[in-house]
């Protein structure tokens, strides 16, 4: 199925379309998503991997894709919101450098930084997710204290660097191309908002 989809889309690129109000502002976006034990009762069930959660995010610049992924989580979440936290942790350790190197090309050039010039944004589909990801550390929820010390290091990060932490619809959420197979509009909807067709 995977090979003829790429037969059928060679002759086809990255369509890359910057919004120029959102590149004005230097606007990133994040968009983490996990699929929770996506393959358990699809393949093998005494494979271990079966269970794993996979991670998949997207992060644009000026709404243009710069970097992408889709891989197994190394550990088995023991729930969605587990998998959503791991999900949204790995893009954190990606978004950080990219805050980073802007800040350091922006002053290289020697143009000045503030809240109105630079909007960072990470789009989360998961309520559950979202209460973690906003709850100042080293507080928790119930049913997230045995692996909420993990999520310190980017909890911190959010808060400090001002980063918004928003609710997506799931519909709209880019990075769910990352994490499974999609019925096809939905996959046509998302290809069309990522790469332009």
């Amino acid at each position: 199925r995977i090979g003829r989809y790429l037969l059928a889309t060679r002759d086809r690129g990255m369509i890359l379309d910057p919004n120029q109000e959102l590149a004005d502002l230097l606007t990133v976006d994040c968009y983490p998503d996990a699929d929770f034990a996506g393959m358990y009762g699809h393949e093998k069930s005494s494979d271990p991997t079966s269970v794993k959660s996979r991670t998949g995010f997207v992060i644009t610049f000026g709404g243009c894709p710069v970097t992408w992924q889709s891989k197994l989580q190394t550990e088995t979440a023991l729930s969605t919101m587990e998998a959503e936290i791991v999900a949204l942790a790995h893009s954190c350790r990606v978004l950080m450098p990219i805050i980073d190197m802007t800040m350091e090309l922006l002053s290289a050039f020697d143009m000045k930084l503030d809240s109105t010039t630079m909007k960072v944004s990470i789009h989360e589909d998961n309520a559950g997710a979202l209460v973690l990801g906003k709850t100042l550390p080293p507080g928790f929820t119930p049913r997230s204290k045995h692996y909420a010390i993990k999520t310190i290091w980017f909890r911190e990060q959010i808060v400090r660097r001002g980063i918004k932490l928003l609710k997506i619809d799931t519909k709209e959420q880019l990075g769910d191309i990352f994490t499974k197979g999609l019925p096809e509009p939905a996959f046509i909807y998302l290809r069309q908002k990522l790469i332009g067709w």
